[in-house]
Order: structure tokens, then sequence, then C-alpha cells
């Protein structure tokens, strides 16, 4: 299969010093006054990329890091000429709140009220935000894809809705090989939404056939003390923590405070640098994605420049907006820039070399796989075993 055509994101000629990334058929940023002027000027309309993201409430760093992500992405394909000429463009919702909060801001993207044209697609962030946009997406036969986004329910029995993040069963086989294979009971802490549930359910199905008991406890996303909830710990010897960085620190701290010195495990959302820097964290067996790893030059590249550009640290929630900007452009590269042919190179599934490793998407699939590794987190770094 040839080989797609790739811009190096370094430059604006075409590059074959890095392989192509394909290998296989893979309110806040849109101005309308914007694409009415490139309009009067005879210029090709922009290409529109919704996004509804968390940004207010519990989540908003997550879908602060995403539209960061997104707009880096954005700005580097435009560097190097856009999707065929046509720019791209940013159309950002906050969905964050109750049901009818996602609902506005889905009318708002693909009405066209946060300015622009109709999106090529949406994206969403976070496994709570992204389900309750997927009836949507599915009655008006829209293009949704989840970012940030683990929870299995999203992409069963989808026609219009994709993922690009590991699932909770996709995070098992490399969670289990992090806990302790002698731990008698593990006790583990996850937060109450679709993906906490997910992976507890799944870790129990997973242990199931081992000798190894599990105890649950969950807990609310607004909680901030768990000094109550890690009296639970004494029921077990050994730690599994889910959740969003805040409710993991929580945990930790609350659990080194307790005088807990068991084995502890934790999903992918340990590898952010506010987890792997606290020292409560010392010791901690987590689920890895390869961005963290220097060794990865790519990413390492783009790390380099977003936090020079945003004085703050890359993580994961980043590499997620940027990854799917790009792939999106190498999707349409040479081809219609419109809704059908992206839903068509979907559909046909691709392979594609990214911010994450080797990301594949198989023919007639929903949910883009890329690898994870098992890692420790030591005096405030991330060792890759």
């Amino acid at each position: 299969m040839p080989p797609l055509r790739h811009h190096d994101p370094r430059s604006d000629t075409m590059s074959r010093t890095r392989p192509s990334p394909f290998r296989r058929p893979f309110r806040a940023a849109v101005l309308a006054l914007a694409v009415g002027l490139l309009a009067a000027c005879g210029e090709e309309p922009p290409v529109v990329i919704g996004a509804i993201l968390p940004l207010s409430g519990p989540g908003v760093s997550v879908g602060a890091d995403i539209r960061d992500g997104l707009a880096l992405g954005v700005e580097e394909v435009n560097e190097r000429g856009g999707i065929n000429g046509r720019r791209l463009v940013l159309a950002v919702e906050d969905g964050a709140g109750d049901e009818e909060a996602s609902r506005a801001a889905w009318e708002a993207i693909v009405s066209g009220a946060s300015g622009g044209d109709d999106p090529l697609v949406v994206l969403a962030g976070t496994s709570a935000l992204s389900l309750s946009l997927k009836p949507l997406a599915e009655e008006q036969n829209r293009l949704l894809v989840g970012l940030v986004a683990a929870a299995p329910a999203l992409t069963e029995d989808a026609r219009s809705v994709y993922r690009y993040w590991p699932t909770a069963e996709q995070e098992l086989p490399v969670l289990t090989s992090v806990l302790p294979r002698d731990a008698q009971t593990l006790v583990v802490y996850y937060l109450d939404d679709p993906y906490g549930n997910a992976v507890f359910d799944r870790t129990k199905a997973r242990l199931a056939e081992t000798d190894m008991r599990i105890a649950g406890v969950a807990f609310p996303l607004a909680v901030t003390d768990f000094t109550t909830l890690v009296s639970a710990a004494s029921q077990g010897d050994a730690v599994l923590v889910v959740g969003f960085a805040p409710h993991i620190r929580g945990v930790l701290g609350a659990l080194e405070a307790q005088g807990y010195d068991g084995p502890i495990a934790a999903t992918t959302t340990a590898t952010l640098p506010e987890v792997v820097g606290d020292p409560a964290a010392d010791g901690v067996h987590v689920v890895a994605p390869a961005i963290f790893n220097r060794n990865f030059v790519f990413a390492d590249e783009v790390r380099v420049r977003y936090e020079a550009r945003h004085g703050k640290s890359f993580n994961h929630y980043v590499a997620n907006g940027y990854d799917i900007i790009v792939m999106l452009a190498g999707l349409l590269d040479g081809r219609v820039a419109d809704e059908p042919t992206l839903r068509a190179q979907l559909e046909n599934g691709f392979r594609y070399s990214g911010l994450f490793g080797n990301v594949s998407l198989a023919s007639g699939a929903r949910d883009m796989d890329f690898p994870l590794f098992p890692a420790r987190i030591r005096k405030g770094e991330l060792v890759y075993r």
C-alpha cells in the first residue's frame, strides 16, 4: 500500500527524512467575520473542526490541555498549507455540566453559531462528555471522535462515533502486569464515572480466576478529602487508583499520611507531570504511553515547542489533541476535505506513526489503538520498564 504524503512539522516542504505517518487510508477560535473575508477574497473556505470540551468545573484542566493541543496541531497544519490549500480553524465550546449544557454546545457547533461553516468533524473530550454527545452524533449521522475518553460504551454499536484514546480494556494487560502477583486483596479506589466504573469492573473480571480478592471504593467527581476513604486500604495488601490527577494525588497523599507502605498501581492519568512530580507518587507503578520517553524524538520535539509556547508541562492530553489534528490532515491529504471522504477513510482503517507511536484503526473498527508500557515513578521521573 503506497504511503500517503506527509509534511514534516518542522518545515513547509515535503519530508522524506521521517517515514510517512500513514501507511494506509488512515467559542472560541473561529470567527464568522474571518470566514466571510476569506470568501470575499476568493480563497477556499476553511475546514472547520468542532471541539466540545470541559472548560469549566472539575475537568477544566483536561479540557484546557486538549484545547491547547488541538490549537498547536491546527497551527502546524496551517503553517504547511492547511489541507490541500484550505486552512483549518477551530470552533470550541464548553460542554461541561449537565446533559443540557452538552447539547447546547453541540447545537452551537453544528449550527455554525460558534463561527464558521458546517464542521468536518466534532471532537469531544472525556468519557462523560463524549457519551452525552453520542446519541446526537448517531441520530444526526455526524462524525464524533472521543478524546481522553476511555469508557467502552462510547463506541459500542456506533456508526458515527470513533475514539482516539485507550479503553479500559486496552489498559488492563499492562495494568495487571504491574500489580504484585502475590497480593491477596487489591483495593481499587476509583472515580464513580463511566471510565472509573469500567476499569473497576474489568479489573475485577480479569482477576476473577485468580486468588486475589478485589475490594472497590468509589468516590464522586467533586471529592477533595480522601482521609476517610483510604481507611479501606487496611483491607488489602495492594492498591489501584483510578481518577483524574487531583483524585490520584489526593488518594496517594492520604495513603502516605496513613502510613500505608504496600504496592500501589495507577492508570495512565498517573503519568501526568503533576502526579509524577508529587513526592507521594514515588514508587507507584503506572501504565504509560510513549510520549514521556525522551528517546522518542518526534514526541520530544512537539513537547519542546508546546512548553516554549505555553510555559507549562506537555502531557498526553495535549498530545491527544495535537495528534488527532495531524492525523485528520493526513487522512485528507490529496482528497476532498469533506465529511463523506473522512468517513470513508475512517471506515477503511489506517496505520499512523504519531506522538503515541504506531497507531492503528482496523477496517470497520471504531477504536484507534496505540501501545502502552509498564513504568514506575522514581524520584519525580517516569522510568519505563
